[in-house]
């Protein structure tokens, strides 16, 4: 399990939203194997804040420190789906789109058109595996 720390930014009903935090150093310490910040911020590409929401029956405060954590699997997998998918639509409709078309200029809006697709289907799918528990960050424990 990736483990993090976070900050409450808000709380209501049994719904935490946590702030985590890359350091300006995130990916180039010691560490980095084990960061779930510096995992997060390689697979969106993104450093800075990563806002999460997070379902708990612990009553949480503004400003509180947490420790949340993420299943490992569910990671790869959205990384699977994210890069994998698309790649091979790509290889797919490029060797099918050789045989269908003589010019390459059909062949080519073909592959554009069936990647396209690919990442609609790829997003309307991780939106609906978004929900599921497995793929939720959770809260392991309140610091301070």
């Amino acid at each position: 399990m990736m483990k993090e720390i976070a900050v409450v930014i808000a709380y209501e009903n049994g719904v935490a939203t946590v702030k985590c935090q890359s350091q300006g150093g995130c990916g180039s310490c010691a560490a980095k194997a084990a960061c779930g910040t510096s995992m997060l911020s390689e697979l969106t590409g993104e450093r800075g804040e990563h806002i999460l929401t997070i379902n708990t029956i612990s009553p949480l405060k503004i400003g509180q420190t947490v420790e949340i954590g993420l299943q490992e699997k569910s990671l790869l997998f959205s990384a699977l789906l994210l890069y994998i998918v698309p790649l091979l639509t790509i290889l797919t409709t490029a060797i099918l789109g050789d045989y269908l078309f003589k010019q390459e200029l059909f062949s080519a809006i073909f592959i554009f058109f069936c990647t396209a697709l690919s990442f609609i289907i790829v997003r309307s799918y991780a939106q609906k595996v978004q929900k599921k528990s497995a793929f939720q960050p959770i809260l392991l424990k309140i610091i301070s």
